[in-house]
């Protein structure tokens, strides 16, 4: 071995246990490589791909939406939709019929329309007195990082600066159990 080989290898860092990673789904490559999870970054999801077995995360911007899989929903689906659309308007300004559109592309829409739903009853308890946008639109990200991640994995993506921990804690404690006090606001 040479002195460079020596050098690098007393400067390589050693890998983290394979139990420590997680599978990350690269799109472009369609590759599954694993990671530590303190290299996710906030916004990523965790979503099953057809062909892996596994549920991978990935990053959502890279996917690619769906042909429109599902005829037009009934008026009192519509309604439900609605109430995610009014709920989250500050932080997704898409109209109704971009909600309902993205809805039908969903393989399992009514699945994905009471997860939201929830979320949205979630949100409104959470922000019901809250003055500050940035905290509303943090608690807008943990709930989307709530939907789409376990309970165990929501802080590896999640990025809290004015929300506290113990309020987002109660917030995460509120739409996985669906029971308990939502975090008070300030």
């Amino acid at each position: 071995m040479g002195f460079g080989s020596f050098l690098r290898s007393l400067l390589k860092r050693p890998s983290p246990p394979a139990s420590n990673l997680v599978p990350f789904y690269d799109v472009p490559s369609r590759r599954v490589v694993h990671i530590p999870p303190a290299e996710l970054r906030p916004g990523c999801i965790q979503a099953r791909v057809e062909g892996i077995d596994e549920i991978v995360w990935l990053l959502p911007e890279q996917l690619q939406q769906s042909e429109i899989r599902h005829p037009p929903f009934t008026e009192e689906t519509r309604d439900y939709i609605r109430i995610v659309h009014l709920a989250f308007a500050e932080h997704r300004p898409i109209s109704f019929e971009e909600w309902e559109d993205g809805f039908r592309r969903d393989a399992h829409p009514e699945r994905e329309i009471a997860i939201f739903v929830h979320a949205a009853y979630v949100y409104a308890e959470a922000t019901e007195h809250e003055e500050s946008a940035e905290r509303r639109h943090e608690i807008y990200q943990l709930l989307i990082a709530c939907m789409t991640t376990s309970p165990e994995s929501v802080w590896h993506v999640v990025k809290l600066n004015s929300v506290t921990r113990d309020e987002a804690e109660a917030i995460a404690n509120r739409f996985y159990n669906g029971d308990g006090e939502a975090a008070p606001t300030q």
